[in-house]
């Protein structure tokens, strides 16, 4: 997968980033897709659609080794994994909700190299669907467009989930 990976990109140095991110977090992509699907075939068509949508988001990313960038990663391939198994089903009347993988231990704000350790709780404590979208928006620094490419949901979803978000941190500080 790597080589196909590769060959989407044609910058060098963007080369040389794809494999290091490959090699460091190409397991942890499969093991949190294997944790929402389970069917070999979607953990793959997930964790490769996850790379293609970072690929093209990789200026985004600075350092390959730090929280920002595990939780970036981390939240793409598992809104990536829910999509995929929300068009896979069939006859269920319920759908996957984010909300249910907010116990996940490889959920961004669980990573306790966070340096603010209040903001840190209170986005721990945050409905998942608004602590990954303000992650995103303000700590990798990501445009509305790119957030709601990168989490394939229109831009007034986005927005919408930020402007909630505020909400909620803003009741939990007594603003």
């Amino acid at each position: 997968m790597l080589l196909m990976l590769l060959d989407i990109v044609d910058d060098p140095e963007d080369k040389k980033k794809v494999e290091a991110l490959y090699h460091k977090y190409d397991r942890l992509m499969y093991h949190i897709a294997g944790n929402i699907l389970k069917r070999q075939e979607d953990i793959e068509d997930a964790v490769m659609e996850a790379w293609v949508r970072i690929i093209r988001n990789l200026d985004k990313i600075s350092e390959i080794s730090c929280p920002k960038t595990k939780s970036y990663l981390v939240i793409v391939v598992e809104r990536t994994s829910i999509d995929i198994y929300n068009k896979g089903r069939k006859f269920s009347e319920s759908e996957v909700s984010i909300a249910d993988y907010e116990q996940s231990p490889f959920f961004v704000t669980h990573d306790q190299q966070i340096k603010n350790a209040e903001i840190y709780e209170d986005l721990r404590r945050l409905p998942k669907e608004y602590g990954e979208v303000l992650i995103l928006y303000y700590m990798q620094e990501m445009e509305i467009k790119e957030i709601a490419t990168a989490l394939n949901v229109s831009e007034s979803n986005v927005y919408k989930r930020i402007q909630r978000g505020r909400n909620e941190l803003e009741k939990r500080w007594g603003r």
